[in-house]
């Protein structure tokens, strides 16, 4: 299962790609940026342990839903949770829902933690 990060922002994106590539790498955890700025290829996705995306990123790929990243979702760490009440907040909405339906319908657990400050 993987961990998918939700940054608002895709500078925020980079930091947290970068600060978790520091903090995992000892456990030999891959973290990778997933945003407009930075395409993966599949086996770079599937080999990701965490997929640090923006919602708007994370909206296009689970809309899709022929790379079976959402299903592969163990973990959905929103950060800045409470722009839901921002002009994006129904991108961030409609991913939890997207992702909502997947485990109801897969009956596979998810957790899915918000952040905000």
């Amino acid at each position: 299962k993987k961990v998918i990060y939700v940054a608002p922002m895709k500078a925020l994106a980079q930091e947290v790609v970068e600060k978790f590539s520091s903090k995992l790498s000892p456990l030999k955890l891959i973290v990778r940026e997933y945003t407009g700025d930075m395409q993966l290829t599949k086996a770079e996705t599937e080999s990701a342990d965490v997929l640090v995306t923006t919602p708007e990123k994370w909206d296009v790929v689970t809309r899709k839903g022929s790379s079976g990243l959402g299903s592969d979702c163990g973990l959905l760490i929103i950060d800045e949770v409470h722009l839901l009440a921002d002009g994006r907040g129904a991108v961030i909405e409609s991913v939890v829902a997207r992702l909502h339906r997947l485990v109801e319908s897969s009956q596979r657990p998810t957790r899915i933690v918000g952040l905000s400050a």
